[in-house]
């Protein structure tokens, strides 16, 4: 009996519909903690996400910027150690049966290290009451469960069927049937060839046809029965080699096609790879450790098809070991076919868990062609099978005659023909193949080198994965904070309108500030002109007082000499009427009475000089207090004025307040400096009156000069007695000396002092400022050119009053 994995035989019918690339399925399951990994204290590290469907594992690892955690996926199915047996067959191998009769070929494989639990869930636990259905089944596996369901489903169907089931392991890369009946079955191997039609096929192998769920359950057993297994440090029922479980179904189709009857063919392949193990772990010897490293040795052959799959090499190396030439279709072919990768959860097997899941993510990348097997005809199939008994009798007839050969003479002849063919075509493809190997040496290197950037790539890939995972938290925070913004900025929105309306209504006061400004500057300018004026009158003032002192030090230079002279005439009078005074003698009291009437006279001039003294005096009096309470009525107005401007410039009130209040000072400066005048000119009109009354009082004297220098012989005199002129003479030379009052520059400033916008002009707070070079004013506000002037005027004043009371003195 011929077992094949391929394309299953075909009497040219014609060709299924071939389905687009599909991807091999990859499910990830893991088992418990065994009772022995719990003794031994073993950590649980692995997590699986059936939602992201990822598996994450727990490192060990010290470095301050590692996650502690790697992880795998995405993969197609993830169950954790909580999963059942019902639960992974429904998800993965129950959608398979309807493509196997529906003629698809599938295939499922266990794949994963020892122990982790492979044969548990490709056979599992048999229900020997036969009570559960094979969805209801706690403990069964997926070949017992999946013949169970192709039972019940072509039952249902109600339609004629025929399966057939094959069970063979790979044992040290040697192929041994488990089913057969003959004792030397375990020592007789199997052989394998390629068939054009059908694809890898076993010769030998038993096809043995099961009606139930028993009889398959029989079959199970007995292979197991056979099945090599053995106790390793690692596992107690280590499988030491490889199964390969194949039922193949033919239904009959309803109906007929050109008066024939149609067949449709569809076969499962359930294979339980033995486990990678470590050597040194498992504690392996001898026959253990040359089974180990066969297993692993097919098992590395395995994952270089895998890479070679996923890289798209030009060769695909099937044919360095005999279990991926059996799984050949399976990988890249016209199968549909699932991986199923099982996991230990113990930290001890950290390693092995790692490459387990770094297959299980490579053979995700694989795609196959799945394509529906042909159908053949009922008359095609009889025939097959009449040519294959007939070979067979002929084998059979030549060994019984023992004519040296096992085989009919035709059959032999047969061969020969087909030997001698195929050594001239095997001369003429070595040639070719020494050209191909050359070019394959080529592309090996050129694969390797390629190999080495996949591997970097990858690294590259799988850490732009793990940033664009960070990225996306990222992401999903700065949208939070995005939300957050935009609250913000609605409430700052919000308080902007509710600032524009505020700015509107201060841009309107602004504005009518700026009108008042513009009209306080025009009123400084007023100010500042009227100012300049004043500081005119002022200097014309202090002019012609000057021109005033001068003249009245010369007119009394000349009355001095006048005096002088009239002193001289005195005392040579003097001498002459003392020459004469004996003959005058009788007349001395005439004289006497004479002089006295000149004295009365003289006391009375004096007196009408000092009523018009007083006059003068009085008259300016009153121009003063005239002048106070003008200057009162000024400071008065100006308070009243800052009062009325106050609600209009609060935001200058500190600065005008300090402006006013310097003003304030200038005008008691100014108060002071008028007062102290005052009261200096009338000093001044007191000593000349005094002066005059006793000059008028007293005795003749001599004017004799006793200072020391120069200044002081001019205006210094020693008293000596004189013979005074006549009254009327004195006065009316006095009155020849006094120059006429001009009082002409003394009137009164109306321009300044009744301007109802004098204040509003000096207290424009941008017109100061634009101004303070021009006007001088100082940090503090104070207008320098007006105080300076004042003082100036006052020092002016003090010094012209302190001259004439020196030259009156």
């Amino acid at each position: 009996m011929i077992t094949n994995f391929g394309s299953c035989s075909s009497v040219k019918h014609k060709v299924g519909p071939t389905t687009k690339r599909k991807n091999v399925q990859v499910v990830v399951r893991t088992r418990p903690l065994s009772e022995m990994e719990r003794n031994e204290r073993c950590k649980n590290i692995v997590s699986c996400d059936s939602v992201s469907k990822v598996v994450s594992l727990k490192t060990n690892t010290c470095d301050k910027y590692s996650t502690g955690q790697r992880q795998f996926g995405v993969f197609d199915k993830v169950y954790g150690h909580e999963s059942t047996q019902i639960q992974v067959y429904g998800d993965v191998v129950a959608p398979l049966m309807k493509e196997v009769l529906n003629g698809y070929n599938c295939t499922v494989f266990a794949y994963g290290q020892t122990g982790s639990g492979k044969t548990y869930t490709m056979e599992g636990r048999h229900d020997e009451s036969g009570a559960f259905s094979w969805d209801s089944d706690p403990t069964s596996g997926i070949i017992p469960r999946a013949l169970h369901q192709i039972f019940t489903e072509l039952s249902n169907e109600d339609i004629d069927f025929t399966v057939r089931v094959s069970y063979v392991e790979l044992y040290n890369e040697q192929i041994y049937d488990l089913l057969s009946l003959s004792e030397t079955s375990q020592c007789e191997s199997l052989r394998i060839f390629d068939d054009k039609n059908k694809g890898v096929s076993i010769v030998g192998a038993e096809e043995v046809i099961v009606r139930t769920r028993d009889e398959v359950y029989d079959l199970l057993r007995r292979g197991a029965d056979k099945r090599r297994t053995a106790a390793t440090l690692m596992n107690i029922s280590s499988s030491r080699s490889h199964s390969v479980f194949t039922v193949s179904v033919m239904v009959r189709e309803s109906g007929l096609v050109n008066g024939e009857e149609m067949l449709r063919q569809g076969k499962l392949n359930l294979v339980d790879l033995a486990g990678s193990e470590n050597i040194g772990r498992s504690g392996a010897t001898d026959k253990r450790a040359r089974e180990a490293g066969n297993i692993n040795t097919s098992l590395l052959a395995l994952g270089r098809v895998i890479n070679a799959l996923t890289t798209n090499a030009p060769h695909i190396p099937y044919r360095e070991s005999k279990l991926t030439r059996i799984l050949q279709d399976s990988l890249g072919g016209k199968t549909i076919t699932t991986i199923i990768a099982t996991l230990s959860p113990a930290s001890s097997n950290f390693e092995e868990s790692v490459n387990t899941l770094e297959y299980a993510q490579r053979a995700k990348n694989i795609k196959n062609n799945p394509e529906v097997n042909q159908k053949i005809t009922r008359r095609g199939l009889l025939k097959e099978y009449n040519e294959e008994i007939e070979r067979l009798r002929r084998d059979l007839l030549a060994a019984r005659e023992k004519h040296g050969i096992f085989l009919d003479k035709e059959n032999y002849d047969h061969m020969v023909g087909e030997i001698d063919e195929k050594s001239a075509k095997l001369e003429d493809l070595e040639g070719q193949l020494a050209g191909q190997l050359q070019r394959v040496k080529t592309l090996l290197e050129d694969f390797e080198f390629m190999d080495e950037n996949y591997q970097s790539l990858y690294k590259k890939c799988k850490a732009a994965l793990e940033k664009l995972e960070r990225r996306k938290t990222e992401i999903e925070k700065l949208n939070k904070d995005l939300a957050q913004t935009k609250d913000n900025l609605n409430s700052a929105n919000a308080a902007l309108k509710v600032s524009e309306n505020s700015f509107v209504r201060l841009r309107a006061q602004a504005y009518r500030l700026q009108t008042g400004r513009a009209s306080f500057y025009k009123d400084l300018c007023v100010l500042h002109d009227r100012v300049d004026s004043l500081k005119k009158v002022i200097g014309c003032n202090d002019q012609m007082l000057e021109e005033f002192a001068t003249n009245q030090s010369a007119k009394l230079a000349i009355g001095r000499e006048n005096v002088s002279r009239y002193a001289e005439n005195t005392i040579e009078r003097i001498g002459m009427g003392q020459n004469i005074s004996a003959e005058l003698g009788n007349s001395t009291a005439k004289a006497s009475s004479e002089v006295i009437q000149s004295i009365d006279h003289i006391e009375n001039e004096i007196g009408d000089f000092n009523t018009a003294i007083d006059e003068t005096l009085n008259t300016f009096r009153k121009e003063a207090e005239k002048a106070q309470a003008k200057l009162h009525a000024f400071v008065s107005s100006c308070n009243k004025r800052l009062d009325s401007q106050r609600g209009q410039i609060d935001q200058f009130s500190e600065a005008t307040l300090d402006r006013v209040q310097k003003m304030n000072n200038i005008m008691k400066v100014q108060k002071e400096s008028t007062s102290s005048m005052r009261v200096h000119l009338n000093a001044t009109l007191n000593d000349a009156q005094s002066m005059v009354a006793r000059f008028a009082h007293s005795d003749y004297k001599r004017v004799i000069a006793t200072g020391v220098t120069p200044v002081r012989r001019r205006n210094s005199f020693s008293e000596e007695l004189v013979e005074l002129p006549p009254a009327q003479e004195l006065i009316q030379s006095q009155q020849q000396l006094c120059t006429p009052r001009r009082t002409s520059f003394y009137r009164t400033r109306d321009s300044i002092l009744d301007s109802s916008d004098f204040l509003t002009s000096l207290l424009s707070p941008n017109t100061l400022k634009e101004n303070m070079n021009s006007t001088k004013m100082d940090e503090a506000g104070k207008l320098e050119t007006i105080g300076e002037s004042i003082e100036r005027t006052a020092s002016s004043t003090l010094s012209c009053s302190s001259r004439t009371e020196k030259r009156g003195k």
